[in-house]
């Protein structure tokens, strides 16, 4: 991949004893971003299924090695708005894949339940536009007039949480279609969905059904996953999450990539978030990490498991950072590669194993047009209570009550912790939630509990919002009350995802030790694109670039003069440390708004001085040395500073 230096200007000295620059200066900053979200991707699966666009793009850009998703629930539903806001779910609106809509926003009447995997674009919109935040469309209209913002998906949890209701372009999946007299249904051999979403354009839409983004989604075409345990508990429906084999109707993440290539090339784009859901689908059927035999090639065994979807979905990564080159637009865009969360597989598993009781383990409770009334045993102590208004629990449980007075959450809490695996429990008050308990059915391994004390209660209060759960209990590694692999809650195999960033400027193969949350996404994407009035998020700038720096030492009375100009992405480096070390100094002066800084220095001897930049919001840091003289007439160190201290 291309990569691009830029030299920046020297200073004039007044005697020029040293004139050294340390690294690249991008020329100016990317002119869109690309955002890619492999769902339910772990970081070992790059190295596990031969990911190599995706190890190419962190050999070649940043990698975040130390990177986590950062809030609960950890679902799609709840991530992708996260991502394109930078807000944490307790600040979203809603915060879990149950909702109980506490403000009537839905209309269904105050408290009425709903499960928000099923929402239509319309709830979604409704909720946005309710906390009446701005996401990141918005920023790319208003920084490139002109330039559109889209988001794709086959998941409309995806699209639709990612896009907004101001979103120039929305693609996603339709519902799946039954009637048998639509064309479609027998050129596509059976029930089928198409294009839907906001301003579809036409060239995807089409100007009829069965164009090439209508797909077989027939429940009678599972590939063997609805007679083959686990996956028959969420088993395919057809080529929704897989390409299939039908060349002209391919679904899955080569219907996501298709489409946003198209868009990629006819529209003039600013931004767009595209969502692989692929690795998702197999990691729940599965268990994703433990998923990894090989299956004849171009059998349908092998087509519905985890090395082909991953590598599949890799294979499209390829395809769009290619069209992006194939376009001249590479080298002006800022690629982002991460997960809506992570996941881990069922070891322990607390639900019932058959055919199709994956959302009956996931729920319990009644909306308005969903029901689901038959529970795994594991949560009948909590149903026994006659105090648990609707249930939810994947790899955490949440527990809405009837009766959300304080003695009854500590009372359901208690409760909670004689459940399998439940390591910890939480109750709701206000905008937090308070531990009730560690002492649990199930003691922490070492592991789990130094994870749990570095993030458990964080995680948990991200979601604490008054429409979230009254009652939470923390799950132990490699557990799921769902199906065989799973997310949702606070453990470190569903917390721990991939988190890249590319540009023609980046610095090749950095690993930051900085974390990385999805929160900080927005606020980092924003902080890389220019846009300078930034709104207050939930999340901070992390560093991607290196910074330049140019450096002058000149002869300055007894001692030297060293002028330091830092750069970042082609602007000035302003408020930044510039530290000097070596020679007996040990100083620290700050950059100005033009990003000089300047001291005057005397060294005990002549030598090299060490100038450091350190790692400040978007920038890596960077440093360099300079070679200064002795200061005449001085046995000792010692210096005069000028600049801010």
């Amino acid at each position: 991949m291309a990569r691009r230096l830029a030299r920046i200007a020297c200073l004039a000295a007044i005697l020029v004893l040293a004139l050294v620059e340390t690294g690249p200066a991008a020329s100016a900053p990317p002119k869109r971003v690309l955002i890619v979200v492999m769902d339910q991707m772990r970081p070992e699966y790059v190295d596990l299924f031969d990911m190599d666009n995706v190890r190419m793009l962190m050999d070649d850009g940043v990698s975040y090695p130390n990177a986590y998703l950062g809030h609960m629930a950890a679902e799609t539903v709840i991530s992708h708005n996260v991502m394109t806001t930078g807000l944490l779910p307790k600040h979203m609106g809603w915060s879990d894949e149950v909702h109980r809509d506490v403000e009537n926003v839905l209309g269904g009447g105050p408290g009425a339940f709903y499960v928000t995997s099923s929402f239509a674009s319309t709830d979604f919109f409704a909720l946005q536009s309710r906390g009446g935040y701005p996401n990141l469309g918005d920023y790319v209209r208003s920084k490139f007039p002109g330039r559109k913002f889209a988001a794709v998906g086959m998941k409309t949890t995806a699209a639709y949480g990612a896009g907004g209701p101001r979103a120039d372009i929305i693609v996603t999946m339709s519902s799946r279609r039954t009637t048998t007299t639509a064309p479609c249904f027998g050129t596509l051999g059976g029930r089928f969905r198409g294009p839907a979403g906001l301003n579809v354009p036409s060239y995807i839409a089409g100007t009829g059904e069965c164009g090439r983004f209508y797909v077989n989604s027939d429940t009678g075409n599972t590939y063997t996953t609805g007679v083959t345990s686990p996956a028959w508990m969420y088993p395919l429906d057809g080529n929704r999450f897989v390409p299939g084999f039908d060349p002209a109707h391919l679904g899955g993440d080569t219907w996501v990539a298709d489409a946003a290539i198209e868009i990629m090339q006819r529209e003039a784009w600013g931004g767009m978030l595209v969502s692989l859901g692929g690795i998702d689908k197999s990691g729940h059927m599965w268990g994703g990490i433990t998923d990894t035999d090989t299956y004849p090639p171009g059998s349908p065994e092998e087509m519905a498991h985890e090395r082909f979807i991953a590598k599949n979905a890799d294979n499209q990564l390829g395809r769009l950072v290619q069209k992006l080159r194939d376009l001249g637009q590479l080298d002006e865009t800022l690629i982002v590669i991460t997960a809506d969360h992570a996941g881990n597989p069922a070891q322990k598993f607390h639900g019932l194993d058959g055919a199709g009781r994956g959302d009956f383990n996931w729920y319990y409770g009644r909306d308005a047009d969903e029901t689901y009334l038959q529970p795994q045993p594991q949560i009948q102590p909590l149903i026994a209570t006659g105090n648990v208004a609707f249930n939810y629990q994947d790899s955490a449980i949440r527990t809405w009550l009837v009766d959300q007075s304080l003695g009854k959450k500590q009372e359901m809490a208690t409760v909670m912790g004689t459940l399998p695996n439940v390591i910890a429990t939480y109750y709701r008050d206000g905008d937090h939630y308070v531990l009730h308990s560690s002492t649990t059915s199930t003691p922490m391994t070492a592991s789990e509990r130094s994870w749990w004390q570095a993030h458990g209660t964080e995680l948990v209060d991200t979601m604490a919002a008054p429409w979230a759960a009254d009652v939470v209990g923390l799950l132990s590694d490699d557990t799921s009350y769902g199906v065989a692999g799973d997310h949702g809650g606070a453990q470190r195999p569903v917390q721990r995802i991939p988190h890249v960033m590319w540009s023609a400027d980046a610095p090749a193969g950095a690993r930051p030790a900085a974390t990385f949350r999805s929160i900080d996404i927005l606020p980092t994407v924003l902080a890389a694109l220019g846009v300078e009035n930034r709104p207050p998020t939930d999340g901070v700038v992390r560093p991607v670039y290196r910074c330049s720096t140019r450096v002058s030492a000149g002869l300055r009375g007894a001692g030297s003069r060293v002028n330091v100009q830092a750069r970042l992405l082609g602007r000035p480096l302003a408020s930044a440390l510039v530290r000097f070390q070596g020679l007996g100094i040990q100083r620290t002066v700050r950059t100005d708004a033009s990003g000089l800084a300047s001291a005057n220095l005397r060294p005990r001897r002549s030598g090299m001085v060490r100038v450091t930049v350190p790692q400040r919001g978007l920038s890596l840091g960077c440093s360099t040395s300079v070679r200064l003289r002795a200061a005449a007439g001085t046995a000792g160190g010692g210096a005069g500073l000028t600049g801010r201290p």
